[in-house]
């Protein structure tokens, strides 16, 4: 594993410690959904609450071992999952997943129809042929918008989990990552998301 993606695990670390404090803050007791359906799938825990999701998180920087990729990689999903669990009374709308499960299923029905991989767009300057979800700013022409950030993915990654058309198990398929712009978490999540099995796709070493 390279050492910004290192790096960029202990940045989600830091990001979710600060997401739970605000949700803390703005006196949230329960998450959205209930439980957090990654870690229900990867891990078989049920974490309906903002503590359970505080000791968890916990729990996870215990025993995470970065020189395991699967291991780093599904803590990268969790994470993000707590992320989005957490923040919904406190975070900006642009801050939000912009797709709901009807939209999701829309550009499933398409790439099924077409035979064609989703190309997740993490702050990429142009679109690729084919569907596309965007992560980002100055979103490009013919792109779908998930959101300004990356960690709404954790809502396309459980959707995919639970499509024969873009998983095989746990195992991704049909998707293609790219990484655009290299920040420590973008940096985090493509890793992640290329460890379960997706094209990952650099544009940032060009």
């Amino acid at each position: 594993m390279e050492k910004i993606t290192t790096k960029g695990i202990k940045k989600l670390f830091s990001l979710t410690r600060t997401k739970i404090r605000l949700a803390k803050e703005a006196k949230t007791e329960y998450t959205k959904p209930k439980p957090l359906p990654l870690i229900k799938l990867l891990s078989g825990k049920d974490i309906d609450t903002v503590l359970q999701a505080e000791e968890y998180l916990d729990q996870l920087k215990e025993k995470i071992d970065y020189a395991d990729n699967k291991s780093a990689a599904k803590t990268v999903f969790e994470l993000m999952d707590i992320i989005e669990g957490v923040k919904y009374k406190f975070e900006p709308l642009e801050f939000m997943v912009n797709v709901d499960y009807e939209k999701l299923s829309e550009i499933e029905g398409k790439a099924k129809e077409k035979q064609m991989p989703v190309n997740l767009l993490l702050m990429t300057e142009k679109e690729r042929g084919g569907l596309n979800l965007f992560v980002g700013y100055d979103q490009p022409k013919n792109t779908i918008f998930l959101s300004r950030v990356p960690t709404t993915l954790a809502y396309f990654i459980n959707f995919a989990f639970n499509s024969k058309y873009f998983s095989d198990g746990l195992k991704l398929k049909n998707i293609n990552v790219i990484l655009g712009h290299r920040t420590l978490i973008l940096n985090a999540v493509s890793f992640a998301i290329g460890d379960f099995g997706a094209n990952s796709i650099n544009e940032t070493t060009k």
